[in-house]
């Protein structure tokens, strides 16, 4: 069965358009039809499968507007080898020759009156019934004969006037086929391309509605039917404001309207108030719904509308985090989580966030409990993968076999006691991520060699495999030791150092940002007290006076777990500096060091040099203003004073005391 038909409105033409058809091979179904008879056989060859229709002449003209047909019509065209053959056979009963047609027949012949040695009058027929009119003009303006369609010689005829019809030559004949099947392969392509469209738009989660620039709804996807409860039979077609008023399609469409003639870069652009991701509530659901504008050459055509289930958005989200937060591959802390406004940390947080905005390789360095890790989850918090999983790894946990098998993963049967499935490295669970290998200088030599393998070509290799397997991973490495002393003693690989030593980050130990103890006390307490269930009334200005000058070796992690102690020690009262000594052991060892009973002015004396000299240094760093040392001390400035003036007092009576002042 072939897909395109010929309504032919005269014998010779279908018997011609057969053959035709046979000698080009190309099959065309032939049907036998004159104007309005034309419709309701189109009518039928639609239902038996033809995509395309070929006739000429008025009956072509019907069916191209025949309303509800909605197939595609080719025009056999009257060429001007057809009119002459006509004219030369109507010269024969005199050169007075009409031509009554209708427009795509009759238009132009004129011109061959000239060359042809004859006069042509041209008579256009708009409807089939003015064809008698016409004939009656054609005869009153003294015509000899008359030439034209099948109408024209049939009205003709009953008139008893001489009348020659146009008859397409096989030429037409082969033009109009070729042409139907160039709009039967366009036709099909456009087909495909909308079933394609239409799966695509079909399987998406998240619900579509289209509109045209009247608001009329154009597509409504199965997601928008589930969503809303209603059929897209029911929709399509439709004013949207009828179906979903709560969308707000007629806002956007007049908005992006008054906005056309010096249009932006891109829909989005349009400054609109509902272009933008609202909450509606649809069919007793709650969706997030945003809309834009179709923008074709400057005007707006339509608008297209999407809307999620935010009860699925949440779920799905939900469990994501959920089986993220199992792997514990996820980065919870930003750069808002670190506390302190030193000059010191502030310096380092400018240099980080530069780092976050570039892809390289980051080198942490820093002292044991400086908060590496801290920084490291930061840069991978506000760089641009952001979304993607941070894998952390401690390369000290590990025995070498150990850490090699989580580094790079391994297939079925690499090694005794693998998993029969094998398992993928710490680097493939990285992808499109950030891996942070903290304590880098405990990685062994040989596992120094792949990772700069990794490093250099992007790809890992499982053990046990012989595949490549690429990985798109930043890699943020830490280390508490000196690397540069470590390659220089051929225990760190100098090749991997200088991979990895692109952007380097020093994170300061606390004895350099004293100020910062006070705020980090506070703000550990504050954390713990919800932790644990326990409340508490602070600290002391005589307790946070002796953590301001205390040295801490273990840095900010020996700061909180001594935090810890004060507030379980004080049992929710206020922590004093008794409570600070106890914490940090400071009683027994005094005790120990002092049989003869003297613990307590011993641990008074250190208590008072470690508050003067605390105050000394940030009265200097202040450059002697007083407010800004209370500030940063954590205490008042009347507090301060005092303090100032009983070290004056004391410093004077030891003055005398060694000058003999007294005595």
């Amino acid at each position: 069965m072939s897909d395109i038909a010929l309504i032919a409105p005269y014998e010779n033409l279908a018997a011609m358009a057969l053959e035709v058809s046979r000698s080009i091979r190309k099959p065309v179904r032939v049907e036998r039809a004159l104007l309005g008879e034309a419709p309701e056989v189109a009518r039928r060859l639609k239902k038996e499968g033809v995509q395309v229709l070929i006739s000429r002449g008025g009956t072509a003209l019907i069916l191209q507007d025949a309303p509800d047909l909605g197939l595609p019509v080719v025009e056999i065209r009257v060429t001007a080898y057809d009119v002459v053959r006509a004219v030369a056979k109507a010269r024969l009963f005199g050169r007075r020759i009409g031509i009554v047609g209708f427009e795509n027949m009759v238009l132009g012949a004129s011109t061959l009156g000239e060359a042809m040695d004859v006069d042509i009058k041209e008579l256009v027929l708009e409807h089939a019934r003015d064809a008698d009119e016409m004939v009656r003009t054609a005869l009153q303006d003294g015509i000899d004969a008359l030439i034209g369609g099948v109408i024209t010689v049939r009205t003709a005829e009953k008139h008893g006037v001489r009348a020659v019809l146009i008859e397409s030559g096989p030429e037409a004949v082969r033009q109009a086929i070729d042409e139907a099947s160039r709009v039967l392969w366009v036709k099909k392509r456009e087909m495909a391309r909308a079933e394609q469209f239409k799966l695509i738009i079909d399987n998406v989660s998240d619900g579509i509605i289209a509109v045209d620039d009247t608001g009329h709804i154009t597509v409504f996807n199965e997601a928008a039917q589930r969503l809303t409860g209603r059929a897209a039979s029911d929709a399509v077609g439709r004013h949207v404001n009828d179906v979903l008023p709560e969308m707000g399609f007629a806002r956007i469409l007049t908005a992006a309207s008054s906005q056309s003639g010096s249009p932006p870069n891109s829909p989005s652009e349009y400054d609109l108030p509902s272009a933008h991701p609202e909450v509606h509530r649809i069919n007793d659901t709650l969706v997030n719904v945003t809309r834009v504008p179709i923008v074709v050459d400057g005007s707006c055509v339509g608008a297209i509308g999407t809307f999620q289930d935010i009860g699925r958005l949440q779920a799905l989200e939900k469990n994501l985090r959920k089986r993220l937060y199992a792997r514990g591959h996820v980065a919870r802390f930003t750069f808002g989580d670190i506390v302190g406004s030193s000059s010191a940390i502030r310096a380092a947080i400018t240099k980080a966030k530069r780092f976050a905005s570039v892809d390289s390789t980051v080198l942490i360095l820093g002292e044991t409990g400086t908060g590496k890790e801290l920084f490291a989850q930061s840069i991978h918090n506000a760089s641009a993968r952001r979304d993607g999983p941070f894998v952390a790894v401690n390369c000290a946990a590990f025995p070498e076999t150990l850490l090699e098998s989580e580094l790079f993963g391994y297939v079925e049967g690499a090694f005794t006691g693998a998993k029969r499935e094998g398992k993928e490295g710490l680097f493939e669970l990285a992808h499109h991520g950030t891996i942070f290998l903290d304590e880098i200088a405990s990685m062994p030599l040989r596992l120094q060699a792949r990772l700069l393998r990794v490093l250099q070509e992007k790809e890992v290799m499982r053990l046990g495999d012989d595949r490549m397997i690429p990985v798109d991973v930043r890699v943020i490495a830490a280390s508490n030791k000196d690397l540069r002393r470590l390659v220089a003693d051929g225990l760190f690989q100098a090749d991997l150092y200088y991979r990895l030593d692109v952007l380097t980050l020093v994170v300061p130990p606390l004895r350099d940002r004293a100020e910062d103890i006070p705020l980090l006390a506070k703000a550990f307490l504050e954390t713990l007290s919800r932790k644990l269930g326990m409340a508490s009334g602070g600290f002391t200005d005589d307790a946070l006076a002796f953590l301001s000058a205390y040295a801490w070796p273990g840095n900010v992690r020996e700061l909180k777990n001594t935090v810890e102690k004060c507030l379980v020690l004080s049992d929710g009262g206020i922590i004093t500096r008794s409570d600070v000594l106890d914490a940090l052991g400071e009683s027994s060892s005094s005790s120990a060091d002092n049989p003869d009973g003297n613990t307590e002015r011993n641990l008074q004396s250190l208590v008072r040099t470690a508050e003067r000299e605390s105050i000394a240094r940030v009265l200097r760093e202040c450059g002697g203003n007083r407010s800004e040392a209370a500030r940063r001390l954590g205490i008042n400035r009347t507090t301060l004073w005092r303090k100032l003036r009983n070290e004056g007092a004391q410093q004077r009576h030891r003055t005398r005391l060694q000058t003999g002042a007294d005595l």
